[in-house]
């Protein structure tokens, strides 16, 4: 393989790995000067002039951020042959490789082909000569480049034929470079955005839930009748109880444990008989984990009963005590704030089942 057409094998592994980039449709017009250098003129003559100057401009298109094609136009100057002007221009098509070194430098090379014409004291000539190429490109704006490029062009001359050197046609044939300087403007080109997921913004936490929750245990179920220490299966409905309130999980909460009993007897004895029980209430709780500081008691006596006048007709000690069994219960209101994952309805506690006065 001619090392000088590596450029062409460059750009095509370049298009080729660019099968997966995604497409930027950018295109692009472009143009430059620098120099060019005939390399065989000086097999011709002694008295020979291999520099010249030369001219290009060019319009591409990028199809992604890896390949594109261009179409342009190049003069590679006139040459001094002992005297006599030898001078080629044409245009060139080529597909571009590209490999971006960041935001703003790449390197590119290319490959495709010169299509010229020559004028030399031979007359004119149209020909095809293959071209490589390499390039360096800055961005200086969205829509500004400049970049630096090296062309090499196989086998320009005015021999229809490409005659070989020093065949005794006396036909001009030069392998050329030319290297150039070009501003490229691109002026439907933006900056290729990164996806950026959207920042997460945490929701803020949901406001607290408040607590207000009023549990009624009956005291015929914690208590025998006018007493104040618990029996047994009262200290079972106290267990559940407690298991109810640390499942609502109060924050900051407080409870108030009430007691009250029915209309039996006097205001000064069921007033005390409530204290009693309420407090008794409170001592378990707070025996379980409840704090002792945020646990107060209240004795309601015969206050508030919920029997109403039901019960006003009934004479018999026995049955009237069952009638107001309703009355004689004990209340622990429990209040506070919850967060919202724990909340969760929670029904109140009903009324246990009453139990005969013995």
């Amino acid at each position: 393989m001619n090392i000088r057409l590596k450029p062409v094998w460059i750009a095509l592994a370049l298009a080729t790995g660019a099968a997966q980039a995604a497409p930027v449709h950018d295109w692009y017009l472009g143009a430059g000067g620098g120099w060019a250098i005939a390399h065989d003129l000086g097999d011709f003559s002694q008295d020979v002039s291999k520099d010249a100057t030369a001219i290009t401009a060019f319009g591409g298109y990028n199809f992604t951020e890896n390949l594109g094609a261009e179409l342009g136009y190049l003069s590679t100057g006139d040459w001094d042959i002992a005297g006599n002007d030898f001078s080629s221009q044409g245009a060139t098509l080529s597909v571009i490789g590209r490999l971006p070194l960041g935001d703003i430098f790449s390197v590119f090379a290319e490959g495709g082909g010169y299509i010229y014409h020559v004028k030399s004291i031979n007359g004119g000539d149209d020909n095809l000569a293959p071209l490589a190429g390499l390039g360096f490109t800055a961005k200086l704006h969205d829509w500004v480049d400049i970049q630096a490029r090296y062309r090499y062009l196989v086998r320009v001359g005015d021999d229809p034929d490409n005659g070989k050197i020093n065949s005794g046609t006396q036909r001009w044939v030069s392998n050329i470079s030319a290297a150039t300087i070009e501003l490229v403007l691109h002026p439907n080109r933006t900056v290729a955005a990164i996806p950026v997921a959207a920042p997460i913004v945490a929701a803020p936490p949901p406001a607290p839930v408040p607590v207000d929750q009023t549990f009624n245990l009956s005291s015929d179920v914690l208590f025998a009748f006018g007493k104040a220490e618990l029996k047994p299966e009262g200290m079972s409905a106290l267990e559940d109880l407690y298991q109810q309130i640390v499942n609502i999980k109060p924050k900051d909460g407080s409870a108030v444990v009430m007691g009250y009993t029915d209309r039996i007897g006097s205001d000064a004895n069921n007033q005390a008989l409530s204290e009693a029980r309420a407090s008794t209430v409170a001592d378990f709780l707070i025996g379980k984990g409840l704090p002792a500081d945020k646990v107060s008691i209240e004795g309601r006596g015969e206050s508030n009963p919920v029997t109403g006048t039901q019960c006003d007709a009934v004479k018999a000690r026995a049955a009237l005590i069952d009638c107001l069994a309703p009355d004689r219960r004990v209340e622990v209101r429990v209040t506070g704030v919850q967060a919202a994952a724990d909340a969760a309805p929670a029904a109140v506690t009903e009324p246990a089942a009453e139990q005969p006065a013995q």
